[in-house]
């Protein structure tokens, strides 16, 4: 299946129960288990997206969690995109203005993939991903990412942490 197939017959979030995996290993950086890509999980090989589709584990927790904000986002995976797209090119500069600012003075530890990890998506996500319950009572999507959203980056850095 190609990256526009899976785009237009991608379902809206609400109407999708499980997300199916997928081995696509030349979509996904090193160092990441899996992505979450219209409605499916998108893994480094068939043996990993055969373990995702058996079992329910931390790792497609964290990657259901995305199905479920893309719901918060008036239910659309363009809307979930454009905003994870925002927010982590926010992060991104924010972190790299912080970085410029410390020149020369205290030492700061902001993570190499600011826009990744100070993501409020990706907060939320890795914050919930070993509570296998977090998504029981929240069939219309998830919110707390909002809350993250309104945090400074630095704020957000002890979520990180």
């Amino acid at each position: 299946m190609n990256i526009l197939s899976m785009m237009i017959r991608a379902a809206r979030p609400s109407r999708i129960k499980d997300m199916r995996a997928v081995a696509k290993p030349f979509w996904i950086p090193k160092g990441y288990d899996g992505l979450t890509f219209f409605g499916h999980i998108i893994t480094h090989n068939l043996q990993d997206a055969e373990a995702f589709n058996r079992s329910f584990n931390a790792i497609k927790n964290h990657e259901m969690i995305h199905l479920y904000q893309a719901r918060s986002t008036h239910n659309s995976w363009l809307c979930f995109y454009w905003k994870y797209f925002v927010f982590w090119l926010k992060a991104s500069l924010g972190a790299l203005v912080i970085r410029l600012k410390s020149r020369g003075k205290q030492r700061v530890t902001l993570p190499r993939n600011a826009g990744y990890i100070l993501n409020p998506f990706e907060i939320e996500a890795y914050r919930y991903m070993h509570d296998l319950h977090y998504l029981d009572d929240k069939e219309n999507g998830t919110n707390e990412w909002r809350r993250y959203a309104k945090m400074p980056l630095k704020e957000r850095q002890l979520y990180y942490k």
